[in-house]
């Protein structure tokens, strides 16, 4: 099968090269992906909703191209029912499929964002998730992460360490069980291994945003499903 992944931003090559290898490492065998971008910035959460008729272009131009689904990267799920409406394969957000499964996972949950100024386009996908309500809160890193970024804002080792000290007093003093951090482009700025470190440290589960939409994508090919026309009726 092939998959699509479609960032919410103008990526390099080196990026994008990237995220291929990275989810290559978990997928089925056969699966074949590439990484398409919307070009423009994200800095603030209008950026976002700012993409949604270039995303029902490239995802038009994706499904003509033979792809079998299209995975939106990025823990918003931008344009998501523009992009449905526009093609047939499956579409899958990344962040309304990681709240789903969180829900298997345990009774509570936190997000941690790497941009409070993108946290209404978060909290909106979670709402649309249908899970806000066991959501115990959502807590930002101090230095944002923005595309395109002119460098890092933390070393692999800072950014684990702060993601480390919210996730303390999110699951300490809320009682969260779960963490999400919303960035689909994590593993391109931590070291191998960081969420799985974090659990094995703070006795939690963390879970990649990334990794469970492109699980659901492969998932809902193989067994044949798509979104529902009566819901998302082609434009």
């Amino acid at each position: 099968m092939k998959i699509a992944v479609m960032a919410p931003g103008a990526l390099p090559d080196e990026a994008k090269k990237a995220i291929r290898e990275d989810l290559l490492t978990i997928a089925e065998p056969g699966t074949t992906l590439d990484v398409f971008d919307v070009e423009g910035k994200v800095v603030v959460a209008a950026d976002l909703d700012m993409k949604a008729q270039a995303a029902v272009v490239l995802a038009r131009e994706i499904e003509k191209k033979g792809f079998d689904a299209i995975l939106l990267d990025g823990t918003c799920d931008f344009a998501l029912m523009a992009a449905r409406s526009a093609v047939r394969i499956p579409v899958v957000g990344a962040a309304s499929s990681t709240y789903h499964l969180v829900y298997q996972l345990g009774d509570a949950f936190a997000v941690i964002s790497v941009n409070d100024q993108i946290n209404p386009t978060f909290l909106r996908a979670v709402r649309q998730a249908g899970c806000r309500d066991r959501m115990t809160s959502m807590r930002s890193l101090k230095r944002a992460f923005t595309v395109p970024m002119a460098s890092p804002p933390y070393t692999p080792d800072e950014l684990e360490e702060e993601i480390a000290e919210i996730a303390k007093r999110q699951i300490e003093e809320e009682g969260a069980q779960i963490i999400v951090v919303a960035f689909t482009l994590l593993n391109l700025f931590v070291k191998p291994g960081a969420l799985e470190r974090l659990s094995k440290r703070l006795n939690a589960v963390f879970v990649d945003p990334q990794a469970i939409g492109f699980k659901t994508a492969e998932m809902l090919v193989r067994l044949k499903l798509s979104h529902s026309e009566r819901e998302y009726p082609l434009l």
